[in-house]
């Protein structure tokens, strides 16, 4: 025997010599041999277990899952080893490492005592070999799947599935030859014990939900580099019956019960075990609030995308891991609701996944309504947080009931390539040999078809990894960046501290102390200090900046709704969802987009039969895009509708007193209307419009976001609604100017023109108001200072400058001012408690010498101009009236 033994491995180190970075075709060849001898059961038990962790070596070098120069080079120190054992002909006993507190790893073995002294040793540690460290560590954080995938069989076989048995016993196989391998013998003959209790039949999901729960704890030490071996305690933990650990049955039977649909009158038991929780776990609680939420919303997505592309993998991927996640956590928390409602909807998409369960139309509804189901859980288990009663979603039955249905037929979605399909698609192998390595594995052969084509010398090992991980890259989709969650009252403070610094640095850049000095190094030195503070400001907006995305996303699924909902035949197309503009804009521009899509689909597009009539298509276009231009984003929400009829809206303007009949008003005057509260042409009201509310709140929306918005429409060709906002509200570009000894800041935004007037433009009404004539319009000309109570009317129209503004109704005035100072970024700060709500004031800022100018609310302005018009008049017709009289 030890001649044979040290020929062969004599030839392992000669193929290990000829093995390659770029050709692992001997590594592959060695196994045959290293297999052999770990198989063999007349070797010594050191010599053994040696082999055993030169194969997994073996198997990691050539998957890349270990460096190859590190990796060869310990594999030739284990053959190296195994022939010196052979050769000395003593037993090969890998030493054990020092003990060492700063290796938990090294502690004292008892793997060699004898088996009495090894069961009553209480909890001591194994003994890792020096070599076996790297691997132990790549084991443990490769297992999160394998306990995931554990658990849904475990789940599988409460509910009677015969399949799953089978799977699960394949799991504990595994885990089995991987602690042998790595010299964790205690594990291995307790997996071993657990595996032999299953095929008896003397195990319930109980006992393998400990298992799971006990490993799961042992892989995160194995990955600390701590090992504890398996003692007795641990091992009757998990083989005890239901009567000795009830409370562990209890959370770990949660899920089949969720299966069952809990009846209304157990909802009190759901919140007591929800608020048991809550109190005690206020963080992972939260934390799974936010992160189930973000997975839900993916879902909601990947599945509006399944109804254009049912075969389309990558979508199917991402909704089922999004669930599966939510499961996971939920059952981690003992939410056993949420947890069984998540595993049905992950049940449905893996039939899905594995090309045996249709995507219907049908079938996205039901599990669009199973996701907002979810939504409402999560919902509830937020209020519970806050110490509210926790109640089921009131169609939690009925959805649980409608995942359990049989599938009904329709496309299936596609499978990705076999490693097999890929390797003859490249012409590695033909398909006979692929067909012969199934043959195989159909006859009882349990090793995977790329290891028996390598092992067979039919494919080099390299191709066979190029195979899988192309295999993997089409499961993955495209990569996810990396992403940091921080509050964000964190990233506000952040930006309001650099705002505080571009004030002050702009305020000694400003210092006559500084300017007097004729040291030119000096003044390159504070332009370049001001010049890298301007960026940092810029770095630190862009952290407040978030794709519109999302937001468009959930008009995507609104749109779908309310199509179905008044029988509209829609396609709803995005432009531009990767803008990105400031978070609170984002949070608040959501409300206008929903009214004003609820308007377009429900008074905008024609039905059906009225499409059919006018010539058009079938299917109506409402698009929703996003881009930026000339420093602003714009929203568009456009449509190919039936208009909007210009005649209608004027005449409801008429009947309701907000103009004259004969008065002469432009298009866009005659649109605005329909932003006023109570303003509607709609015969019929509708649940979702036709009250003239909706419109109402998108004005009042957008002037807060400081925007404004636009209306183009022809009758009989369609509408489009154009939003302008400013890229963040935190910081505004404005115009400096002066009025009198005041400055003030005029949003870019809402100014037209500039221009020097002369008296000939000039025009007195009555001898009150003036007006400004421009270019044939005659415009309201205000004085600033006066409008402001600042100053008196001092009309010196040569000496002044005219600025003419607009409002978001498309209102324009002339302001009469001193001096235009020039443009400027400020960082806007708020007037305190004290001077909220100032007519035509919305904000102010610190300026670069320290003093603090007002931010001009234009449509504030507009309207206390308007009032001031009012007033000038009634005294002056009052006034007429007295003469009269």
């Amino acid at each position: 025997m030890p001649n044979d033994l040290e020929t062969l491995l004599n030839t392992l180190s000669a193929g290990l010599m000829m093995a390659e970075p770029d050709n692992l075709a001997p590594l592959g060849a060695m196994l045959d041999g290293l297999e052999s001898m770990a198989a063999r059961a007349d070797l010594p038990p050191a010599l053994v277990t040696q082999a055993g962790r030169s194969v997994a070596l073996v198997k990691h070098i050539i998957m890349r899952e270990t460096d190859f120069e590190n990796g060869c080079k310990k594999l030739s120190q284990g053959l190296q080893k195994m022939m010196r054992g052979l050769q000395e002909g003593n037993v090969i006993s890998p030493e054990p490492p020092p003990v060492s507190e700063t290796a938990p790893l090294a502690a004292a073995s008892t793997e060699n005592a004898a088996p009495e002294q090894a069961e009553s040793a209480p909890e001591t540690a194994d003994s890792v070999p020096e070599d076996c460290r790297d691997l132990l560590v790549k084991f443990a954080n490769s297992q999160t799947a394998v306990l995931e995938d554990f658990e849904a069989y475990v789940l599988e076989l409460d509910k009677g599935n015969p399949a799953a048995r089978d799977a699960i016993k394949r799991i504990l196989h595994t885990w089995k030859g991987e602690f042998g391998v790595l010299s964790l013998q205690r594990y291995a003959k307790f997996v071993h014990e657990i595996e032999e209790n299953l095929e008896k039949g003397a195990l319930a999901s109980d006992n393998l939900f400990k298992l799971k729960d006990l490993l799961a704890d042992r892989f995160i030490r194995f990955a600390g580099k701590s090992v504890v071996s398996i003692s007795e305690q641990d091992r009757l933990s998990v083989l005890s019956g239901p009567q000795q650990h009830a409370a562990v049955n209890e959370e770990k039977t949660a899920p089949a019960a969720a299966e069952q649909p809990t009846h209304p009158d157990k909802k009190a038991d759901s919140a007591a075990a929800v608020s048991q929780i809550a109190p005690s776990d206020p963080s992972l609680v939260g934390d799974f609030v936010v992160e189930a939420r973000d997975h839900l919303h993916a879902a909601e997505t990947q599945l509006l995308g399944l109804e254009t592309d049912p075969a389309n993998r990558e979508n199917i991927d991402t909704i089922f891991r999004a669930w599966h996640t939510i499961k996971g956590v939920a059952g981690f928390l003992s939410l056993s609701q949420i947890q069984g409602l998540a595993h049905s909807m992950e049940n449905t998409m893996d039939l899905v996944r594995k090309g045996e369960r249709a995507l219907t139309p049908q079938s996205i509804d039901m599990l669009l309504q199973a996701n907002d189901c979810l939504k409402a859980f999560i919902t509830e288990l937020e209020h519970t947080t806050a110490g509210e009663p926790f109640s089921a979603p009131d169609n939690f039955n009925e959805i649980m009931e409608s995942l359990r249905r049989p599938p009904e037929p329709g496309v299936v979605a596609a499978s990705p390539k076999k490693v097999g399909e890929i390797l003859v698609d490249e012409k590695v192998v033909s398909p006979l040999q692929v067909q012969q390595a199934i043959a195989r594995q159909e006859a009882g052969d349990k090793r995977k078809i790329g290891e028996i084509l390598i092992e067979d010398q039919k494919v080099p090992a390299r191709s066979v990894a190029d195979a899988l991980a192309r295999q993997s890259a089409g499961r993955a989709g495209n990569g996810v960046e990396e992403t940091i969650r921080v509050p964000v009252n964190r990233i506000d403070q952040l930006v309001d501290t650099i705002g505080e610094a571009v004030i002050a640095q702009s305020m000694i850049y400003a210092d006559k102390a500084i300017k007097s000095i004729e040291d030119q190094a000096l003044h390159a030195k504070v332009e370049h200090a001001a010049m890298i503070m301007h960026s940092i400001q810029e770095m630190a907006m862009s952290l407040r900046m978030v794709s519109i995305k999302s937001t468009f996303q959930k008009m995507a699924r609104l749109a779908r709704d309310l199509g179905k909902k008044f029988d509209r035949d829609i396609d709803f197309i995005t432009e531009g969802e990767d803008t990105e503009l400031d978070k609170s804009v984002v949070e608040n521009i959501g409300d206008p987009l929903i009214h004003m899509i609820r308007n377009s689909i429900d008074h905008g597009v024609e039905t059906r039969q009225e499409r059919a009539q006018s010539g058009k298509p079938p299917k109506a276009i409402v698009k929703l895009r996003a881009f930026h231009r000339a420093g602003s984003i714009f929203i568009e929400v456009i449509d190919d509708g039936k208009g909007l009829d210009k005649d209608a809206i004027l005449q409801k303007a008429v009947s309701r007193g907000l103009c004259k009949e004969n008065q002469n008003l432009t298009e866009q005057e005659i649109f605005q209307f329909i932003f006023l509260p109570g303003f509607s042409t709609a015969k019929v009201v509708t649940d979702v419009s036709g009250r003239g509310v909706g419109m109402d709140v998108v004005r009042r929306n957008i002037e807060a976001l400081r925007g404004s918005v636009e209306i183009t429409s022809a009758v009989g060709k369609g509408t489009a609604f154009s939003i302008r906002l400013p890229l963040t509200l935190a910081i505004v570009d404005g115009m400096v100017v002066r009025s009198g000894s005041d400055k003030y800041i005029i949003p870019t935004l809402a100014i037209m023109e500039s221009l020097k007037a002369t008296a000939e433009q000039v025009q007195s009404v009555m001898g009150k108001g003036k007006m400004i004539s421009v270019r044939g319009d005659l415009i309201t000309l205000v004085h600033l200072g006066a409008v402001l109570q600042r100053t008196g009317e001092n009309w010196d129209i040569a000496n002044g400058i005219v600025m003419i503004v607009e409002d978001m109704l498309g209102k324009k005035i002339g302001m009469f001012l001193d001096e235009i100072i020039g443009q400027q970024q400020v960082v806007i700060k708020s007037l305190g408690d004290g001077m909220h709500d100032i007519p035509g004031v919305t904000g102010g800022a610190i300026m670069s010498d320290g003093t603090v100018s007002l931010i001009l609310d234009v449509g504030g302005i507009v309207k206390m101009a308007g009032e001031a018009r009012k007033t000038s008049a009634s005294e002056f017709m009052g006034g007429e009236v007295k003469k009269a009289a």
